[in-house]
């Protein structure tokens, strides 16, 4: 895994590639103020931040991943005193009501995959607003 220590990280996890490269090429096109690290599924989220000391501004979550999920995911940041107050984006192809819930009562963003670029864009500049927040 490639990070630069001196651009401000935005921690993205997915299992689907394709995902990944789409938002990594969005937020590209915006800006390259900041390092993009991919995840494949929670449990490797937990890894990076627990071994290798990473302190992103943001984490992206896909709900539907292999191993851990997004939402046991977001149950451990919500649960560790470290990162419960660290923004948090469910970025997912789920509507279901549950999943839009769980993300209310964690206080944390939801966004549906979309299927038009333009709207990918706005998803991204989302993310950079929420990280720029966090800095401020």
């Amino acid at each position: 895994m490639e990070t630069n220590a001196t651009k401000p990280i935005i921690l993205y996890a997915e299992d689907d590639e394709d995902d990944f490269d789409s938002i990594k090429d969005a937020l590209s096109q915006i800006t390259d103020n900041y390092t993009l690290v991919h995840a494949r599924h929670g449990q490797e989220v937990v890894q990076l931040l627990e071994e290798e000391k990473l302190q992103p501004l943001i984490i992206i979550l896909d709900l539907n991943m292999p191993i851990m999920d997004g939402k046991e995911t977001l149950l451990w940041l919500k649960g560790n005193e470290k990162y419960k107050s660290l923004p948090i984006m469910i970025f997912t192809t789920s509507s279901r009501e549950d999943d839009v819930k769980l993300c209310q009562t964690h206080k944390c963003s939801f966004f549906r995959k979309p299927t038009l670029y333009r709207d990918l864009l706005h998803v991204a500049q989302m993310v950079l607003q929420m990280s720029s927040e966090k800095v401020s």
